[in-house]
């Protein structure tokens, strides 16, 4: 096995090394055409704003998915923007695990939507593209016109787990957070993208290849799990940090996590946060427990987790941040 201070000097190298890019951020800073690099438009005629994307006007249902990114358990991530100069039912939000082409794609997604308001989102609904109706929807309230969305999925079982956060008014926190399982996708490798409808804007499309969610409830003075899923047969290293800001990598790549003191005390105390080193199984997954001290001053405190799999010559999968807020 390996040792905790072989595991702390490894991840001291993770931010030394850049491997190939398996995670992804655009910020989509591009001169403004109608031609975005790196994507195929498969519904509407999408055109870049400079840091921005728009999907084209008076068209519903468009896609815009990444040539290359294929993978099956991942978390996608943008932040979606009403245009105000053309109110009406417009939207947009990630999608996953795209097959197929043109309009007959099949796909998961999150879509933001003005669904009445002519203001800005105010609903939001999950489907399986060519699986039927919704199977998450609710309204946002109040109202917003920018908004950070996040779609996380993973096989579980026969079916697919399928989580979304919402953070409806861009002060970094989830404001909506919901999951639940479909029969529709499963085993279906496919791209990652972005959907829109009616001249909706889109920015900083993240693309994470390993999964990681909070099980359980955060209360202080208990333990709860944080479940993950990587590369089979991997080391991997979680830690926690105060902040989420991220630490560039290099070529597109960041760690989502600060590295503040809490980062570094999370690296090197196996008792608060156990199983925060180790390997991934055969089939990928790993389990971490943060046992949180009984000390009531932490009860509404959010702090953000994290994990990376890597071997010396860099880092091989990033986890995206985990809200974890205390309560009593």
């Amino acid at each position: 096995m390996l040792r905790r201070t072989a595991f702390i000097l490894l991840a001291v190298a993770f931010l030394c090394h850049a491997a190939a890019a398996q995670q992804f951020l655009d910020p989509f800073n591009y001169l403004k055409s109608t031609t975005i690099p790196g994507y195929t438009e498969h519904v509407g005629n999408w055109q870049a704003l400079g840091t921005e994307v728009q999907c084209q006007s008076g068209i519903s249902s468009q896609t815009l998915i990444h040539n290359t990114i294929q993978d099956l358990d991942c978390c996608v991530e943008t932040t979606a923007m009403y245009e105000t100069t053309l109110p009406g039912i417009q939207r947009t939000g990630p999608i996953t695990r795209f097959t197929g082409t043109g309009s007959s794609g099949n796909y998961f997604y999150l879509k933001i939507q003005d669904n009445g308001s002519r203001t800005g989102f105010d609903y939001y609904f999950v489907y399986y593209q060519g699986g039927g109706s919704a199977f998450m929807s609710g309204k946002i309230s109040p109202v917003t016109t920018i908004a950070r969305t996040r779609m996380q999925v993973f096989e579980e079982g026969s079916s697919v787990r399928v989580q979304i956060f919402i953070d409806t008014n861009m002060d970094g926190l989830w404001d909506i957070a919901r999951s639940a399982l479909t029969s529709n996708g499963f085993g279906k490798t496919g791209g990652i993208g972005i959907n829109g409808a009616r001249s909706a804007r889109a920015d900083d499309l993240k693309y994470f290849n390993a999964i990681l969610y909070l099980n359980g409830t955060p209360k202080v003075g208990t333990s709860v799990t944080l479940k993950g899923r990587a590369s089979i047969n991997q080391p991997y290293i979680g830690a926690c940090s105060l902040g989420h800001a991220g630490t560039p990598l290099g070529a597109g790549r960041a760690i989502p996590l600060d590295l503040d003191s809490l980062f570094w005390a999370s690296l090197s105390n196996p008792v608060v946060f156990s199983n925060f080193m180790g390997l991934t199984d055969m089939k990928g997954d790993f389990t971490m427990t943060l046992n949180i001290p009984a000390i009531p001053q932490l009860v509404g405190l959010t702090v953000w987790s994290s994990a990376v799999t890597a071997t010396v010559q860099g880092i091989i999968d990033i986890a995206p941040d985990v809200q974890i807020t205390f309560v009593s």
